[in-house]
């Protein structure tokens, strides 16, 4: 990755020999991003008949908590940039916490929490920087769109909760982050997301008195990401 990056400046280097760079440099009009990186869920609650049942708690490292993104959209002179954003977030469980129907206490437990998301998103980077700034480009914005939630592999204690179970709710997101011209065409990202969905229903869980199970998903995610004009 280092020597990617330094080959890119270098070329970046020899074309700005003869070459003024202005703040707009990068191309105005479509473009395409691809976006990866870590995904964080805070521990959250399982509700039926009304009762937070249990807390599950979810891991963060690098094998088990990512978060991936493809968006198109358009860049305009005045600072906006609405695109539509197809993106992926994956986490395992690792425990469940303030287990009631066991009376209380944690136990190890194993499955995966996935949302699969279609975020329609208005980004503004209309931002005035010093010159020697002004290869970058700083951002904020947020969308609203659907999410596909699942919860899939449940086991704890030597009891298997099921398949998977799945609901598609509304969902919005907030986010920041810059851009760096590479060239007029190409910039690296880094951007930080904040997603929060509407409450999920996933009926009966097998293993569980009979009852709709429900939770509401939120995540934090940190990605890199490369954007091209067109």
């Amino acid at each position: 990755m280092n020597l990617r990056k330094n080959t890119q400046r270098l070329v970046m280097g020899v074309i700005g020999l003869g070459l003024t760079v202005p703040a707009c440099a990068e191309t105005f009009g479509p473009y395409v991003t691809i976006m990866g990186g870590l995904n964080w869920v805070a521990p959250h609650d399982l509700n039926q008949n009304n009762v937070n049942f249990v807390e599950v708690e979810l891991d963060d490292s690098l094998h088990s908590g990512l978060a991936s993104g493809l968006a198109v959209g358009w860049r305009f002179p005045v600072g906006l940039r609405p695109e539509l954003e197809l993106s992926y977030r994956k986490n395992a469980l690792v425990r469940f916490n303030n287990r009631v129907y066991d009376g209380g206490g944690s136990i190890d437990a194993k499955g995966e929490e996935r949302a699969s998301s279609l975020m329609a998103n208005l980004w503004y980077e209309g931002f005035n920087l010093p010159a020697s700034f002004s290869r970058f480009s700083p951002y904020i914005g947020g969308g609203v769109g659907y999410i596909d939630l699942s919860v899939s592999g449940l086991k704890a204690g030597g009891v298997s909760f099921g398949g998977t179970h799945r609901d598609t709710v509304m969902a919005y997101q907030l986010g920041a982050g810059f851009g760096y011209e590479l060239s007029q065409q190409w910039a690296m990202l880094l951007e930080y997301r904040y997603l929060k969905t509407r409450t999920a229903h996933f009926g009966d869980i097998q293993g569980l008195p009979p009852g709709d199970v429900s939770m509401t998903y939120g995540a934090q995610s940190l990605m890199l990401g490369l954007r091209y004009g067109f």
